[in-house]
């Protein structure tokens, strides 16, 4: 297939419905299994992308006058490079500097080590003593508590197919493949964005209570696959606050169909159109 060719059919796969396999419209274009199936299933792979800022901290509590730094937590980044910041988080309170104790002011120099002459020439510091650098020379200081952060980025790309599917023996290496066959990693059509997986409470006929109804694509059921993501989202969190998230969950429709001699199959359309089956009783080539 050429290039002109893949082109054309990302073009045609511009509406919604191209993205739906049905068993009418795989009957006409492959040779399943003959007779009436005893299930059909209609179901979805969530493929989760996401990008989330982690934010870790530790605190120090030093001597010094750094009353220039500023308080409060660092503001929320509005990109997803790595950054550190540090900021004043508590007065401790003065008292003596415990830098310059037995020289109260001063230190030795560093220069000289404490001997006022270099090469038999006068040092630029005082007899051996320069001003204490901690506390100015006043030998008293204020401690306080620092608090350092560090802003890190990390990234989920992740596709998660209904767990039962995957113990299905007929099924073995679906996931695989079509997370090969969609290329999930990349950035997916936005025909199938999945804006709200939270589902919806609507009205139960028992003394006028309600009941939540559980998401889905269009009537495609993401059976465990929202869990799945939502531990897969938590997991990369784990350990950090999470300041940032951007997080885009898409919807792969697919068939899950099965015939009473045991066969069972796959039926989904791949990234640029083309009908795919999977699983025993597929009288196609292999699916490899």
């Amino acid at each position: 297939m050429t290039a002109r060719d893949k082109a054309g059919l990302l073009r045609d796969m511009s509406s919604l419905e191209s993205y739906f396999p049905t068993l009418d419209t795989a009957r006409a274009r492959l040779p399943l299994p003959a007779g009436e199936p005893v299930l059909v299933e209609r179901l979805a792979m969530l493929v989760v992308h996401a990008a989330l800022i982690r934010r870790t901290s530790w605190a120090e509590d030093v001597e010094g006058a750094l009353t220039t730094l500023e308080r409060g937590e660092p503001s929320v980044p509005d990109d997803l490079e790595v950054r550190h910041h540090v900021r004043l988080d508590a007065d401790l309170g003065g008292g003596p500097c415990t830098a310059c104790a037995a020289t109260p002011g001063k230190r030795t120099c560093r220069v000289c080590e404490g001997r006022g002459t270099i090469f038999l020439s006068p040092c630029s510091c005082a007899n051996g003593y320069i001003p204490c650098p901690t506390c100015g020379g006043t030998a008293k200081s204020n401690r306080v508590r620092l608090r350092y952060y560090t802003d890190a980025p990390a990234f989920l790309s992740e596709a998660y197919m209904p767990t039962y599917i995957t113990a299905v023996p007929a099924l073995f290496g679906l996931e695989s493949r079509m997370e090969q066959d969609i290329q999930f990693q990349q950035a997916l059509p936005e025909e199938l964005r999945c804006h709200d997986l939270t589902g919806r409470v609507v009205g139960s006929a028992y003394r006028g209570g309600e009941r939540l109804v559980r998401p889905d694509f269009h009537g495609h059921d993401f059976a465990d696959t929202i869990d799945k993501g939502l531990a897969g989202l938590a997991a990369i969190g784990a350990g950090a606050s999470v300041v940032r998230h951007v997080v885009r969950a898409y919807a792969w429709p697919f068939l899950r169909v099965q015939w009473g001699t045991g066969q069972d199959v796959a039926i989904y359309v791949d990234r640029i159109g083309s009908l795919k089956v999977f699983g025993e009783g597929s009288v196609l080539p292999s699916h490899d």
